[in-house]
Order: structure tokens, then sequence, then C-alpha cells
């Protein structure tokens, strides 16, 4: 039997406890690592939270300091363009000076309701700005609800309309921001659809998601002023939900997948 000398031993020994010492100041290395990186993640956190709040108070401060300069503006306009004596090409400026006007404070609304809601989280059980926290909305009939109220336009406008939707499709949240959300979307195609165009709109549930598609089909308007703060509205909104929205803006299609509740499944 081949035995090891004593000084061998010694040495494997002493081997394991340099291998074991090495690991030992490697592992507190890399925790001491992990943890500066944290606490830096922290600080970047907390100033991030600290610059959107900051941004959240600008723009409502800005929001505020222009509201009556251009609600004077507006009303010195529309004053000047009440004189049966005003020449038309002077009552056409003063009309465009007061819908630019309404535009400004359109945007400024809608910058206010962006940085209200960019930082949004229904899992924390924060509320929505209109004071609403969130409960179960039933998109199916929210997307009826809304296609009633578009299918006066899309008639009038020579556009159909071809639906697929799943019944009882659940979700959490709030229904006002919701149909807010999709009205900027239905908004946005308006703007490119022209008289025999087609809009298809298939939801569906299952696999603990949502999904709602909306796409135009067809030729669309060559000139259109388009919006793109609708679109990032809708898109905030999506967000607020634990959702996703993408989408190609001048070709009118959309794509939105949402959390579904589990009482979708049991219902079913």
């Amino acid at each position: 039997m081949i035995t090891l000398p004593d000084y061998a031993v010694f040495l494997v020994f002493l081997g394991i406890l340099i291998l074991m010492e090495m690991y030992r100041r490697n592992q507190k290395k890399y925790e001491k690592t992990i943890g500066e990186l944290k606490t830096k993640l922290n600080l970047l956190k907390k100033e991030l939270n600290e610059l959107e709040k900051m941004k959240s108070e600008m723009l409502s401060r800005i929001g505020v300091s222009l509201k009556k300069p251009l609600e004077s503006v507006r009303e010195t306009a529309i004053e000047l363009s009440r004189p049966l004596d005003r020449s038309p090409a002077v009552k056409e400026q003063l009309a465009k000076l007061t819908a630019e006007i309404e535009e400004i404070e359109n945007f400024l609304n809608l910058m206010k309701e962006l940085a209200a809601l960019e930082n949004m989280d229904l899992t924390d059980k924060s509320k929505f700005p209109d004071g609403a926290g969130s409960s179960v909305v039933s998109l199916d009939e929210l997307l009826f609800e809304i296609l009633n109220e578009w299918n006066e336009l899309f008639i009038s406008r020579g556009v159909s309309l071809a639906v697929s939707v799943d019944e009882n499709v659940l979700i959490s949240g709030s229904k006002y921001y919701l149909k807010h959300a999709l009205d900027n979307i239905l908004s946005e195609i308006s703007r490119i659809m022209i008289a025999g165009s087609l809009i298809h709109i298939m939801l569906a549930g299952g696999d603990d998601t949502v999904r709602l598609t909306i796409v135009h089909k067809g030729k669309t308007q060559s000139i259109v002023k388009q919006s793109a703060f609708g679109v990032e509205l809708a898109r905030q909104i999506i967000s607020a939900h634990s959702g996703w929205l993408t989408g190609d803006t001048a070709a009118g299609r959309y794509a939105i997948e949402l959390p579904e509740l589990n009482s979708h499944k049991e219902s079913s």
C-alpha cells in the first residue's frame, strides 16, 4: 500500500487551505462589489424619482402659468373677430389664432397627464390622476361601448368595420383611462382613413394575457396632420396597466397586450 509522506500530506492540506482562503477573499470582494452596485442603483433610483417629480412639478407650473395668459389672448381674439366691419381676412387670422391657442392648451393638459401617468404602477395600489383606483373592467364591453360612439363617423366616412371579440375579457384598471387610450388610437386612425377602407379589430383573452389589435386596411390619406401625443398618452396608459402598446401610426396598425384577470378563466 502506497502512503504519502507526512510532508506531502502537509502540502496537500496547505494547498486546500490556500484555495479556501482565496475563495473566501474572492467571495468577500464580490459581496462588496455587489453591495456597492446596489447602493449606486438605489441612489440612481432616488435621483430618477426626484427628477420625475421635478418634471411633473415643472409641467404643472407651466400649465398654471400659461393658462390665464392664453385664456386672455383667446378671449381678445374672439372679441376682435365679432364686429361686422372686420374683413374676412382678419377674421380668418383671428380664428386661426384662437384654434392655435386651443391646441397649446390641449398640449399642456396632455403633457400634465403624461407626467402623471408615466410612473403609474397598479401593483402598488396607487391611484390614477382622476382620483380613482383600479377596478375590474370588462374590456369587451368597453370596446363595444367605444365602437358605438365611433360608428356614426365610420359610416359617414364610408369606412367598414370588422370586429372579432371574445366575451368576458376582464382586466384590472381604470375604465376611464382605458377608454381614453382606445379613443386616442381610433382618433389617430381616423386621420388617415378614407372611403372604402376597413378597420379590423380583434380582442382575444387566454394564457393570462389579453391581446387587442386594431388594424386599418386599405388606402390612406396622403396628406394628414399627425399627432404623436395621442398615441404616446395611450402608450403611457397601457404601461400604467402593466401592458404594452406597439404601433405604426402612418399605417394605422396597433397591438396591445394586457394582463388578464383569472376570473375570466374561472367563468369560462
